[in-house]
């Protein structure tokens, strides 16, 4: 490797909080010292941010600090000119996205070394995605390596680069790429770095203010600040005032929004001030690395339980610790991977003193789990649910230790538990609150342009209603009529826009729904079938798993099979929430920029679903399959289908079934005019 002339070696990490001594033998040749990435300065500063807000620092990361900063003064990122090798330790791929949004405290380098400790089964390999600039353009040299449970990269260039360049391509790359989050957010480093995982595009601040400009702009819409009176952080201005904080709960504050102009108390430029500053709860979750990928629909493992510790907390199941977390509660992908074997975790409620001072950091371990679709059995605790929020304490309540027994009654509250710590604690809902509260403009949500073709005009009433159940999305109707006009076809009144489409009968089917698919205009393509069941969640669901899985496309798995000619449903064995080539036709949901990428639909008569799936698969785009309890597929006979598997085929492999049509809980019937049910 090309080596030239600088300073020696630079290492700081991220995540080992609870296993210093990892690090001395993670990185061969490196022996430190280590800087801890929290605690490196914002540049121009003399002192670094403090560290979490309600994290009691434990005796091994304050030893471990402590050793750091004896040598690494003469390296300081800080300083003018490069450093010969820049390392940089993640506990997990979780906190290397911590380590995005922390990219300017690292310094330009010729040589860039990554090494992630762990990672979960599912995760890829660390490529980088090269974006355009100087950064790739120097590269002489990059290995990448598997190390035990981890990966390594080393990258070598024959010129100076941003170390932190390199740091947010790779995890562009790890994750299938970054998804732009709303207001930009200005940090101040360390803590904050909780608050935006993942998104390179923030404005590091030194504390108290300025914000830096961007190109002759105010460098964020919203900076986050850490008030040094009681260690909460702060969302918008500083302003003079009480902080108000939920009880036992510490967490970031509101206070204004941001236009043109100097950060300084008071105002920040245009736009209102909230003279009184509001509590907005915990620490967002990251959806991209805390989420249900890998779900364990048949758990081998019994209910496990979370218990405090000494430096933070432990989940225990009979003698063997599990994981351990960190005093601030946060939890990674890895630890999310050495729980899915359990049933269940059961949190108890924290009654001392001790307790109760903790308890924005058990929410916190909760509003996890809960995301992961880890089902948690929890005692009641009035602080812990306060700082959860309505929604999600609402589904913990639901979950007993007799539903946990029931596979399928443990994968509909692990549904339900997920829904609602991802839409209350998931980064992009809670950035969009925060924004509003600062009265900030936010951007509408993206539409879902349901594409609705059928052959039969008597179904289109059926289709029509399971289409105006569903909630929680903004959507829009796209009706192709197959073969019959708007004049035969009894097309009901609905709250969602209709647009109507008329094809001859020998238009191709592919050309059909290209043709309709050029008169939606939302930013989502959902396709779906005239004569199918779908749960009132079914879109909203598809979105968020688009959102946790940053997949191109996304569908639900047809596990749920109604042969009207035998009059029994049946439960497939089909595995979810993980990546494959094959979704269900009929619940396909696909971003408009690789709908056009793979050349939309190929015209012809049969088989359109499966060549859309190859298609997004070939030019490069990822396919996610999430849960199939949203929807119920319907199987006449095999004439007349573009599917033509006969209805034999669906008997050969089923875990349940029920005489009748049986839903499923999260289906709420699914039609008015539902069969009666017989088991």
């Amino acid at each position: 490797m090309t080596r030239t002339a600088t300073r020696s070696a630079w290492g700081t990490w991220i995540g080992f909080e609870s296993c210093p001594m990892l690090l001395g033998r993670l990185v061969e040749g490196f022996a430190g010292p280590w800087t801890p990435l929290d605690d490196v300065p914002v540049p121009g500063l003399a002192a670094a941010p403090v560290g979490d807000a309600g994290d009691s620092r434990d005796e091994s990361r304050d030893k471990s600090r402590d050793a750091a900063r004896g040598d690494s003064r003469d390296v300081e990122p800080g300083a003018t000119g490069a450093i010969g090798c820049v390392v940089l330790a993640a506990r997990s791929p979780a906190d290397l996205r911590r380590a995005v949004p922390l990219r300017g405290l690292l310094p330009a380098t010729t040589r860039v070394r990554i090494a992630v400790a762990d990672v979960p089964p599912w995760a890829a390999q660390p490529l980088p995605v090269a974006a355009p600039g100087a950064c790739w353009r120097h590269l002489t040299e990059m290995r990448v390596s598997r190390r035990g449970r981890g990966w390594h990269l080393d990258a070598a260039f024959t010129e100076p680069v941003p170390a932190g360049d390199v740091v947010a391509h790779v995890a562009n790359g790890l994750f299938g790429g970054c998804e732009a989050v709303t207001p930009v957010a200005g940090l101040e480093g360390g803590v904050t770095a909780d608050w935006r995982p993942g998104d390179p595009n923030v404005t590091l601040t030194p504390p108290g203010g300025p914000v830096p400009d961007r190109r002759d702009a105010p460098g964020c819409d919203l900076p986050l600040r850490r008030a040094e009176a009681d260690g909460c952080v702060l969302a918008g201005p500083v302003i003079a005032g009480p902080v108000v904080t939920g009880p036992a709960v510490t967490g970031p504050v509101v206070t204004g929004s941001v236009g043109a102009g100097p950060v300084g108390a008071g105002s920040v430029g245009a736009g209102p001030v909230v003279d009184r500053p509001v509590a907005a709860g915990l620490p967002p979750l990251d959806e991209a690395v805390v989420n249900p990928i890998g779900f364990r629909r048949h758990p081998s493992q019994e209910t496990a339980a979370l218990a405090a510790h000494r430096d933070g907390f432990v989940v225990t199941l009979g003698g063997s610790r599990l994981v351990r977390l960190p005093a601030s509660g946060r939890v990674t992908d890895v630890d999310v991977a050495r729980l899915r074997e359990v049933r269940g975790i059961e949190v108890p409620a924290f009654d001392s003193q001790e307790g109760q001072g903790r308890a924005s950091a058990v929410a916190r371990v909760v509003a996890a789990l809960s995301a992961a679709g880890i089902p948690v059995l929890a005692a009641p605790d009035p602080a812990r649910d306060r700082a959860l929020g309505p929604a999600l304490a609402a589904a913990l309540a639901a979950v007993t230790g007799e539903a946990l027994a029931s596979d399928l009654r443990r994968e509909e509250l692990s549904i339900r538990l997920r829904r609602a710590a991802l839409r209350e604690h998931g980064a992009a809902a809670r950035w969009r609150r925060l924004a509003l509260a600062a009265g900030l403009p936010v951007p509408p949500d993206p539409k879902v342009s349901i594409l609705l073709c059928t052959r039969r005009p008597e179904m289109v009433p059926f289709a029509v209603e399971q289409m105006e159940r569903q909630r929680g999305v903004s959507a829009e109707l796209i009706v192709g009529l197959h073969g019959f006009t708007a004049r035969e076809a009894a097309i009901p009144r609905t709250r969602l826009p209709v647009t109507v489409i008329e094809a001859p009968a020998a238009t191709p089917f592919g050309e059909v729904l290209n043709r309709m698919a050029a008169a939606a205009s939302g930013s989502y393509l959902a396709k779906v079938d005239d004569d199918d069941w779908y749960g009132p969640d079914h879109l909203a669901d598809l979105l968020l798993a688009r959102r946790y899985s940053g997949a191109h496309l996304v569908g639900s798995a047809a596990e749920f099979v109604y042969l009207e000619s035998l009059d029994v449903t049946i439960r497939r064995c089909i595995g979810t929430e993980r990546f494959a080539p094959l979704v269900a036709g009929g619940t396909m949901l696909v971003t408009r920029a690789a709908f056009e990428a793979a050349g939309g639909f190929r015209p012809l008569a049969r088989t359109v679903d499966g060549q859309l799936l190859q298609a997004v698969e070939a030019v490069g785009g990822r396919i996610y399959r999430t849960h199939g309890l949203g929807y119920v597929l319907r199987r006449r006979s095999a004439y007349g289908h573009t599917w033509r598997q006969p209805v034999q085929s669906f008997l050969a492999s089923y875990q349940e079934q029920w005489r009748g049509l049986v839903f499923n809980e999260l289906m709420e019937d699914g039609a008015r005019w539902r069969a009666e049910v017989r088991t």
